[in-house]
């Protein structure tokens, strides 16, 4: 069986070699997670991530999909994008919240100033968002 030009040279590109051995570290990761010899805050991170990477990846196959030959339209992926990351972000402001009662974040953590500006805007985004939707 002959394999198209297009779909060989997809397979020897930098990404899909990439995605290839970080498929293989991620199946010698599980082998070690099931020793269970781990931090649970550490292992509760990871799942997160890989939970995200898993409906970021989702995403952009439908999207290729719907680009494809089915005619389907990709920007009605956008929105699950969104949703996914409201759900990390969402997810992220727990965790520091609870590294800041712990005293696992502090006024030297590089980067706090940024991450309160960034709060701060997002905050008072909602609130506006979330008034204009209330009338």
């Amino acid at each position: 069986m002959t394999v198209p030009e297009s779909e060989s040279k997809m397979s020897s590109s930098p990404i899909t070699a990439r995605l290839e051995a970080a498929t293989g570290e991620l199946h010698q990761l599980e082998e070690l997670v099931k020793s269970g010899n781990l931090d649970a805050r550490v292992l509760s991170e990871f799942r997160n991530a890989v939970d995200h990477i898993r409906n970021t990846t989702w995403a952009v196959q439908k999207w290729i999909g719907l680009s494809g030959e089915s005619g389907g339209d990709p920007f009605s992926v956008l929105p699950i994008m969104s949703a996914e990351r409201v759900k990390r972000a969402t997810q992220i402001c727990t965790d520091l919240a609870l590294d800041l009662q712990t005293v696992d974040i502090g006024i030297d953590t590089p980067g706090i100033s940024s991450l309160y500006n960034a709060v701060e805007d997002l905050h008072r985004r909602l609130g506006a968002l979330l008034k204009r939707d209330s009338r």
